[in-house]
């Protein structure tokens, strides 16, 4: 594995392929060799030449280095990314920060959205040390499920899927944090994960809490150097990108009052989550 020095210097990979997740949501895959050996729930950081550099999630981590990221489509840098096709060339430095802890045992996977995606090599890496993982995989309508065939691929038949849209127009009506509750309220489960919109992440702190189970959480702030100097993605004591982006649930306790809540802008102001 890198070293952090070796680790930030930019690699310019080409574009492989791209798959369109959802209307919004874009799938972008690369080569790239010390991506292959990253833990699920570590980000990189895309450069779009000419545009700007952002921290991604990766949601593909293979051994020969096929990677990727799951993109949505929300500003700037976003639009360029779903610009590109097959042979455009992006940077990317890392991976960086803190994944997930690999357990086996009987595991939760709790994702919406674009959390999914580090959910995904997630699911992958701990079906193969042999976890029994159940994995709930939420929207809020189906044309907003995605990375449904990857999450199936990743439990390579065995564990449970369980997916949840808010209309009910796919799965299991409601939230995906409903069946969570009631799988918790019912089974003994050794470990939590979760990613997704904050407030879907919170309550799942909740229940962890509740039922006296371990947690790790993905977290998303604002990211500028990817490596701890400048400060952007400050939460408590704690640097998204050098102390997470996973954290854990006593981790999360200690910062209680900004997770849900708030987070802060390019100019550090608090703005709403």
């Amino acid at each position: 594995m890198l070293g952090i020095v070796g680790a930030n210097r930019v690699r310019i990979v080409d574009v492989e392929r791209v798959v369109e997740e959802a209307p919004t949501v874009k799938t972008i895959y690369f080569r790239d060799a010390a991506c292959a050996g990253a833990v699920p729930g570590q980000f990189v950081m895309v450069w779009i030449p000419g545009i700007d550099e952002v921290p991604m999630s990766l949601s593909t981590i293979k051994p020969n280095g096929l990677a990727s990221i799951t993109v949505a489509r929300v500003g700037e840098a976003t639009e360029a990314l779903h610009r590109l096709k097959p042979g455009d060339k992006i940077g990317v430095r890392g991976p960086f920060g803190r994944g997930f802890t690999i357990t086996t045992g009987r595991c939760l996977v709790v994702g919406g959205g674009t959390g999914m995606a580090p959910l995904i090599p997630l699911t992958e890496r701990l079906t193969k040390v042999g976890a029994d993982v159940t994995l709930i995989l939420g929207a809020r309508t189906t044309g907003e499920v995605i990375l449904l065939e990857s999450a199936r691929k990743a439990l390579g038949g065995r564990g449970r899927l369980i997916v949840t849209t808010e209309d009910g127009s796919r799965g299991v009506r409601g939230l995906a944090t409903e069946p969570a509750e009631e799988l918790l309220r019912r089974e003994r489960f050794d470990m939590v994960y979760t990613c997704g919109r904050e407030p879907m992440m919170l309550k799942v702190l909740e229940m962890a809490v509740k039922h006296g189970v371990p947690m790790e959480a993905s977290l998303e702030r604002y990211i500028k150097c990817g490596v701890g100097v400048c400060g952007s993605c400050c939460i408590g004591p704690y640097l998204v990108c050098r102390d997470g982006p996973v954290f854990t649930r006593e981790q999360l306790l200690a910062v209680r009052g900004e997770v849900g809540v708030f987070r802060r802008d390019e100019a550090g102001r608090r703005v709403p989550v």
